[in-house]
């Protein structure tokens, strides 16, 4: 069975099914275009997607798209030199920093697709899950059964025992407690499993699905909603089992069967890039500032009546207690010259709220900006306070740039007042 066609798109970019349009791509085709568009149509708008004459326009979400057998890697644009192969790595790392992707196997030995698609990756990763899980001996659980025995176990519901065993007197209509592996943990378990094989048609994780559901016990089936994970609960003998579910749900939320043909089912495995970008930044910090600054992030604070405000980051000097400076982090590409009017406004309304002198907005370096420093010319407490608009390398040798953190805790150290 051949490899299913990969394409790989920036963020922001296009492709489009007919030939002769600028960002035409021969393997997307015009069943894959009627796809997005019945996907479109059923939910009335899609955070990550809009469509184009011929073609469909990506937005700030990074990821895979799977559609009509064909998988769409939509990759993060770190600078004007970003090329598609040297992304996907980037993006790989940073879903793992972030731990959107799984740590405890990513590292250089067990993954043998890291180059072919992102969401094989998440497929193999969850299959790995499942064998360690399989081998160690799969959870039972005791639960509540009602039905017919061929022996008296448990308490005889007698109403239901006359009406269903008038001709078999043998049999008994009870209610009692079964042990065995007809759980949702492990129902949620194998509807990924039965998911990732109807979708995937790579052959070496296809071995590993055939011998995965052989090894599997028979379990019902269920359609998987959010509130089946609520109903796991968080114990010692589920604690093995959290990698997998995870997976599970990222898969199983995040999958949209085409229920008209049948061909062209979606799944969809997209994460914003702002919000990637922030818990990026705000992880490495927390790395690199240890035993020197308090990092957290998302802290709120009254505004107005009952409304808040909630910088990404804040960070506080250990040495210096009552220091403390905003960060905003934006992925977006901006002239150092030509700030936004309500990113600036946001960082003073920040510098008051959290008696900060001097704040940063954050923004990934795509055109070789220099770092701006500004004050702002109404002080509070008779203090000047200021706001540097700080540009920081995504990649350095063609790689995501492991010093990240150190950088940025520099540039607060540039009171810029």
């Amino acid at each position: 069975m051949p490899k299913q066609a990969v394409i790989q798109v920036f963020e922001h970019g296009s492709i489009v099914w007919k030939a002769g349009r600028r960002h035409h791509h021969k393997d997307f085709k015009e069943e894959h275009y009627k796809a997005f568009e019945a996907c479109f149509s059923a939910s009335g708008r899609s955070p990550f997607f809009e469509l184009i004459p011929y073609g469909v326009r990506f937005t700030s979400h990074v990821g895979a798209i799977h559609i009509g057998g064909l998988t769409i890697e939509v990759l993060p644009k770190a600078d004007r030199d970003s090329q598609a192969d040297s992304m996907q790595p980037v993006l790989l790392d940073m879903l793992k920093t972030c731990t959107l992707l799984t740590a405890r196997h990513t590292g250089s030995a067990p993954l043998k697709l890291r180059a072919h698609s992102i969401l094989e990756l998440y497929f193999e990763l969850f299959l790995l899950e499942l064998e360690s899980l399989v081998r160690r001996g799969l959870l039972k659980q005791y639960r509540r059964m009602e039905g017919q025995q061929a022996s008296l176990k448990g308490a005889l519901v007698f109403s239901r025992h006359l009406s269903a065993n008038v001709v078999h007197r043998e049999r008994f209509y009870t209610r009692h407690t079964g042990y065995d592996h007809d759980h949702v943990l492990l129902q949620i378990l194998q509807e990924a499993l039965l998911l990732i094989s109807q979708l995937c048609q790579e052959p070496m994780l296809s071995d590993a699905i055939g011998r995965l559901r052989l090894a599997f016990p028979e379990v019902s089936r269920i359609k998987v909603q959010p509130a089946h994970f609520d109903r796991i609960p968080a114990s010692r003998k589920t604690a093995p089992y959290r990698t997998a579910l995870d997976i599970a749900r990222l898969l199983l939320l995040n999958f949209r069967p085409d229920i008209s043909a049948g061909r062209n089912d979606m799944l969809a495995l997209m994460f914003d890039m702002n919000s990637l970008w922030e818990e990026f930044i705000l992880r490495k910090l927390q790395r690199a500032a240890r035993g020197r600054y308090k990092v957290s992030g998302q802290r709120s604070t009254r505004f107005w009546e009952s409304k808040t405000i909630r910088p990404d980051i804040v960070v506080e000097s250990l040495s210096e207690p009552g220091r403390q400076w905003v960060i905003d982090t934006k992925w977006k590409v901006i002239d150092a010259r030509h700030p936004g009017d309500d990113d600036l406004r946001q960082i003073y309304a920040y510098n008051h709220h959290w008696n900060a002198r001097h704040s940063l907005l954050l923004y990934p370096l795509t055109h070789g900006q220099m770092d701006a420093h500004g004050r702002y010319i109404l002080p509070f407490k008779d203090q000047p306070h200021a706001c540097t608009l700080a540009f920081v390398e995504v990649m350095k040798e063609g790689k995501l740039n492991a010093g990240i953190g150190e950088e940025v805790l520099g540039k607060l150290q540039h009171e810029g007042l």
